[in-house]
């Protein structure tokens, strides 16, 4: 799980660590990885416009290595507090793995006993406190995630075009939230633990991005749903649609909510990070982004 990371977290605090690089690699050993944190602080001088841009960066990274150390020390006192609940959670991780289910949707289908035993436990999973307003995004790879995390931060801070860009939470600190990039396949096994879901329900607002379809992640939307989580769904790359399509597509999205039975769902946004102007739903969620923790 997430232990060994806490561990070194932990000793890099109590050593009050100063270093100019990333110091937290990926551990091909751990079989947690997703939540990382990045170390990196501000030594440059003030000559030039590159110096300058070169401290930005680096005090964004130093923001978001400050959120990444906080989030590892509530999940170790978590950990600590609900020992009992966490042994469960492991024992039912076992099984999934030996019954080789990999996914929620893999779990609903092949063993429905078990899925009660672990929607009981999800349930009782307390939130994991979190200060601040935290926004979770979550979406498989091509839904753009990167390009709206840039355009809802006014700067490009994540890489785009590429695929999944992580395989691990990232925190991106804005100035009224800070944004987390919920990677992969969000429904799979790694996130159905005590942590992942104390995380997901200590979010305040969780925005499942899709293109096409709510298909595309109705698995996770039922997950939530069961726990008893809200979310947002947020139709990106809604000008890629052609223009005399957009309402039957709309409708349509509607009624896959309605015929799915989802019920956790607060908004539905229709929108394109990419040219944010283009369509009124942009500036709706960005005031309700901001506006989340009031």
């Amino acid at each position: 799980m997430l232990r060994n990371e806490i561990a070194r977290v932990r000793q890099s605090n109590r050593e009050n660590v100063i270093v100019h690089e990333q110091i937290y690699e990926h551990d091909p050993q751990s079989e947690d990885n997703h939540i990382r944190r990045d170390m990196v602080v501000e030594n440059y001088p003030q000559s030039n416009k590159n110096d300058r841009i070169n401290r930005s960066v680096m005090v964004q990274n130093c923001q978001e290595a400050e959120e990444n150390a906080v989030l590892h020390e509530e999940v170790a006192r978590y950990r600590d507090k609900h020992a009992e609940l966490l042994e469960r959670f492991a024992k039912i991780n076992e099984e999934m793995k030996k019954k080789k289910i990999d996914s929620f949707e893999a779990l609903v289908q092949q063993d429905k006993a078990m899925m009660k035993i672990l929607i009981d436990l999800a349930r009782s999973t307390e939130p994991i406190p979190m200060e601040g307003n935290n926004i979770g995004l979550f979406g498989s790879t091509s839904t753009g995630k990167s390009t709206m995390l840039n355009s809802l931060l006014g700067k490009k801070v994540a890489e785009t075009g590429v695929g999944e860009t992580t395989t691990k939470i990232t925190p991106y600190q804005g100035m009224q939230y800070t944004l987390w990039d919920v990677p992969g396949r969000n429904d799979e096994i790694n996130y159905l633990s005590m942590e992942y879901i104390s995380f997901f329900k200590g979010l305040t607002r969780r925005l499942i991005l899709i293109q096409a379809t709510i298909k595309e992640n109705s698995s996770m939307m039922k997950l939530l749903d069961e726990i008893g989580l809200r979310y947002d769904i947020v139709f990106n790359k809604f000008d890629k649609v052609d223009e005399e399509e957009r309402t039957a597509i709309q409708q349509q999205i509607f009624s896959e909510i309605k015929n799915l039975g989802l019920k956790g769902v607060d908004n539905v946004f229709f929108i394109s990070a990419n040219h944010p102007q283009m369509f009124a739903d942009w500036k709706l969620i960005v005031d309700y982004l901001k506006h989340s923790n009031n």
